[in-house]
Formats: structure tokens, C-alpha cells, sequence
């Protein structure tokens, strides 16, 4: 069903791309292209749900007078495939690139030749760790995804309960961020980490993983995972073994809708769902059109980010557990298994918030 589902959605890409221009409004229109990098799309819920959330936000802009035309670039986390689609955007002039970096460093030349071009460029998602381009960030708080999860398993299992950390892909500023977030409410909650794995972002893996760690014998009382939650879970469906006593976090339809199957009448199995919206290239649209209409960022914009990198962290919404489920259950029960929650701020949100 998860391979169906995801199925349905790279189709349900695949046919909005046929659609390459927003449309226009009654009166003047102001025509903008738009390119989207991305690492991977193919297989990834998230991805497909972060472009789809793209368009969505671009085709919002026509209310503002902005008739945007949209192309989608993939690398396949390829680096130097992705330099050569950034300069053919750059070549063929498109007025914003939004970008989620295959690696946070190595793009400085490419990103210096897209503003010297005029292009607004963005890094969206991954934060892009260079001191010397004036590039902006636009992220989900990455640290606060791993330390609000961390921090409630201290809650639900105690001082000295063992856990597994089940991270995505080493290296990457995202998972790193995280970690950081992970591993320091579980010093200040008194967990102890029984072993360190990662996914990479793959469900697959994720779930191979869980089931390697089940047959090993290793004793646990929890299981942190960035992400891939549901495919963690698949693991104890298809061994047998007893559910962990907490595992978090996930923000899927599926895992949502497995963890209010297992608590339906009583808590069995302690759980946190925590929003990493792939909406975050929604709004980062947002703030590349504020910048073409001039505005500038508020004085104290990198307050609660990070402003050596020029990095806005983008607050996560949605958080709830095993105790207050009942509030979520029509949101998490209307979704598809293989979407996530999403949402983005609007242009007007993103200007009110962010610029002067």
C-alpha cells in the first residue's frame, strides 16, 4: 500500500509539471520563473510533497499579481550533477531557484553567478553552512524536531532507560541539527543511548534497521528515529517482538494512524508525532518574493536562527503524543498514509513576520 501511495503522488508530480504556468488574472501580471533543485523526489513522500507544496504556494501568488512558471530539477544526490542543472538555470535565466542542497558546502561559485545573473537564490530545507556567500536560509528548526522528541521519551521512560537513536544521514546539516537536538535532552533527561544507526532518509533502511536491531537481542526501552517512524514500526509487525515502551518521531499519515490504532482504548505504546512541514519551500518562495518586491528583512530576523549562515529556522507547528491524540485523530485519520503534515506561511505571513 506505502509503494502505491507513493506511486500515486510522483503521478500526481509528473502531471502537475504538464502545467508550467500558474495562469493569469484579470489586469497586469507580473511573470516570474521558478526553478526547484532538489536532492530526490522518487520515492520519497516527503519530496513529492515539498514540490507539490511549491506549486501550491506559487499558484497562491497569482492573488498577488505574480503569474509564476515552475520547473522541477532532480540530482539524485549526485553534486556535480546538481552544479550543471543550477548553471543551466542560471543560463537560461530564471528569476528564483530555490534549492535543497545536496551537501551544505561546495556551491559558493554557483551561488555568487546566480545573484551576479540577479536571480533571487534560496537554500531551502538543508541549511547551507558558508560564511562567505550572503545566501539566505530557509529551514524548519531541525535542533528543536530532535530535542522536543528526546524530551519527552525522558518524560514517559524515566532516568536511566535505555534507547536506540535511529538518525538520517550523517553529514547532512538537517540530520546533524537534529542529532545535536537528540542527544542533548537525552544528557538532560538521563537516557542512555544503546546504540547509534541511519537510515538515510529511507524507509526501506529504516525498517531493516529496527529488525536488526530487534534480532540482535540488544535490550532497549525506546527507539528515537528521525523520521521513517512507520517503516520502524513495520519492524515489529514483521518479527513479533513487543512494541518499545515510546518511539518518536514521525509526522506521516501512516505512522499517525498506526500509533492511534495501538492506543485506541488505553496507551500501550507512549508516542510523539512532531511537523517537519515540507511546506518550508512554500514559504520560502514566499520570501523570495518579498525580496523581489523590495523589502528588506527586519533588523532581528536571524534571532532565533542562525546568523553567521543567514539561516531562518521556520518554528514546527504540530506536535502531540500518546496523551492528547484524541485532539489529532480527524486531521491524522484524513490523511493518506504517505503524506506528512504540511503547511507554509503566505506571502502576507512571511512580510508581516520577517521584513520591515
Amino acid at each position: 500500500m506505502r509503494k502505491l501511495i507513493a506511486l500515486s503522488l510522483v503521478l500526481a508530480l509528473a502531471l502537475s509539471l504538464m502545467a508550467v504556468s500558474v495562469g493569469a488574472a484579470e489586469g497586469e501580471v507580473r511573470k516570474l520563473k521558478l526553478a526547484s533543485h532538489n536532492a530526490e523526489i522518487e520515492g520519497n513522500p516527503y519530496r513529492v510533497r515539498y514540490e507539490l507544496d511549491i506549486q501550491e504556494a506559487a499558484k497562491a501568488a497569482l492573488e498577488k499579481g505574480f503569474d509564476i512558471s515552475y520547473s522541477s530539477f532532480v540530482s539524485n544526490w549526485d553534486p556535480a550533477t546538481e552544479t550543471q542543472q543550477l548553471q543551466n538555470s542560471i543560463n537560461e535565466g530564471y528569476d528564483i531557484i530555490l534549492v535543497n542542497p545536496v551537501a551544505s558546502t561546495g556551491l559558493d561559485p554557483i551561488i555568487e553567478k546566480a545573484q551576479a545573473a540577479g536571480i533571487t537564490y534560496i537554500n531551502v530545507d538543508v541549511e547551507y553552512l558558508s560564511e562567505d556567500v550572503n545566501i539566505l536560509n530557509i529551514c524548519t528548526d531541525q535542533y528543536y524536531l530532535g530535542y522536543k522528541t528526546a524530551s519527552y521519551a525522558g518524560e514517559v521512560l524515566g532516568k536511566g532507560a535505555k534507547v536506540v537513536l535511529i538518525s538520517a544521514i550523517a553529514g547532512n546539516s538537517a540530520n546533524d541539527f537534529r542529532d545535536e537536538g537528540f542527544l542533548k535532552a537525552a544528557e538532560e533527561q538521563g537516557l542512555e543511548i544503546v546504540g547509534r544507526y541511519n537510515h538515510n532518509w529511507s524507509n526501506t533502511e529504516s525498517q531493516q534497521i529496527m529488525t536488526e536491531i530487534i534480532n540482535s537481542g540488544m535490550e532497549y526501552d525506546g527507539v528515537l528515529v528521525s523520521q521513517c517512524a512507520d517503516a520502524a514500526l513495520a519492524a515489529f509487525d514483521t518479527t513479533g517482538a513487543p512494541l518499545p515502551k515510546f518511539i518518536g518521531f514521525g509526522d506521516t499519515g501512516e505512522y499517525m494512524q498506526r500509533c492511534l490504532k495501538i492506543n485506541e482504548n488505553e496507551t500501550v505504546m507512549p508516542y510523539i508525532v512532531v511537523s517537519n512541514p515540507p511546506g518550508v519551500g512554500g514559504s520560502a518562495l514566499n520570501f523570495g518574493i518579498n525580496q523581489i518586491l523590495g523589502k528588506e528583512l527586519k533588523d532581528d530576523v536571524y534571532e532565533n536562527g542562525n546568523i553567521k549562515y543567514h539561516s531562518i529556522y521556520l518554528p514546527s507547528k504540530i506536535w502531540f503524543t500518546d496523551k492528547n491524540q484524541e485532539e489529532y485523530r480527524a486531521m491524522a485519520e484524513s490523511m493518506a498514509p504517505g503524506d506528512t503534515i504540511t503547511y507554509w506561511l503566505t506571502i502576507d505571513e512571511v512580510a508581516e513576520g520577517y521584513f520591515k
